[in-house]
């Protein structure tokens, strides 16, 4: 959704990779939508847009592809991510267990962690993604704790080397909009939405477990590759747990961005630190003067501390190479 600019780097890079029979890119829902014209000429490669959401819901998303894929075996990629020349997808230790089934999870730093290569029917014995989850984060471990308890055995791990990225910013992956370079206040925002969401879906997995007996959302193909749900088939959160959810984002989101405890979020009026609102919050112009003036000087000591330590290492490096005590 919006990430253009990453998918017609990725989408090439995709085409030049000689192990698949499918490539299937899912336009969920841009505000310009992709053209098939903008993408690899590749025949194997199919578009398909879902219509009428108003924003990125990265589980739904990658069920509804695997459930337009006809693979047998799935590589599920994000739109920053490609297979490197290197990557075997039919290499031993991609199993589970020396004959397993093929499940694997990505390695290594920038995102590569959330790409995914599995036997179709595994992911469906699972359910797949947990639909209950929003935003970003935890939805990747949580799919791998259901796989490992479905096999009794851990996934494989994807080489790092075999996969390539686009770094990118956690405001991008928390929907927070792009920051400009150097925009300090801005990749704040973006990390706490992100930690916010992983600790609100943390609860999810634990109030709501996924199963394949979970009911997903349902697809209506309004035209020829144009699709859009059954809002009534949407999964949704259990009252009971709505209000912990919001809590819980609430606190660790301004803790996170504005430094300030828990403790003195519970006792500030509410209205100054309400809730995400349709996955977005509100920062307003008290919060940025805060974050300018009250977060930095909360800074200084963390600083004085971590500069203080790195001027005796080298100090307590030659204590302990002579011999001498601390």
């Amino acid at each position: 959704m919006n990430r253009s600019g990453h998918l017609l780097q990725s989408a090439a890079a995709v085409a030049a990779w000689p192990h698949h029979a499918e490539h299937l890119v899912v336009d969920w829902s841009s505000t310009e939508p992709l053209r098939r014209a903008d993408l690899p000429g590749d025949p194997r490669l199919r578009l398909l847009r879902v219509e009428g959401e108003e924003r990125w819901n990265l589980c739904r998303a990658y069920n509804f592809a695997v459930g337009q894929a006809c693979g047998a075996v799935i590589l599920k990629l994000d739109a920053d991510a490609w297979p490197s020349q290197g990557f075997d997808p039919s290499a031993p230790g991609l199993r589970m267990g020396d004959r397993g089934r093929v499940c694997a999870f990505g390695s290594g730093l920038d995102g590569r962690k959330g790409q995914l290569l599995i036997e179709r029917r595994m992911f469906e014995d699972v359910g797949g993604f947990n639909e209950l989850m929003m935003g970003y984060g935890f939805d990747d471990k949580d799919l791998r704790v259901r796989l490992r308890l479905l096999s009794g055995q851990e996934p494989a791990v994807i080489p790092a080397d075999w996969l390539e990225v686009i770094a990118h910013s956690d405001e991008e992956r928390a929907e927070q909009g792009r920051a400009g370079h150097g925009h300090w206040l801005k990749a704040c925002q973006g990390q706490a939405a992100m930690r916010a969401t992983q600790m609100a879906n943390r609860l999810v997995a634990a109030y709501c477990p996924w199963s394949a007996r979970m009911a997903a959302s349902c697809y209506d193909e309004c035209s020829e590759a144009t699709w859009r749900v059954r809002t009534a088939s949407i999964p949704r959160r259990p009252g009971s747990i709505v209000a912990e959810l919001d809590h819980v984002g609430r606190m660790t989101f301004w803790g996170t961005f504005l430094a300030v405890p828990e403790v003195f979020l519970e006792t500030l009026p509410f209205s100054l630190f309400p809730p995400a609102q349709d996955g977005r919050w509100d920062v307003r112009w008290w919060h940025r003067l805060w974050w300018w003036t009250g977060r930095q000087l909360l800074h200084l000591p963390v600083l004085a501390l971590v500069g203080g330590r790195a001027a005796i290492a080298p100090l307590l490096g030659r204590r302990q190479r002579s011999g001498k005590p601390n």
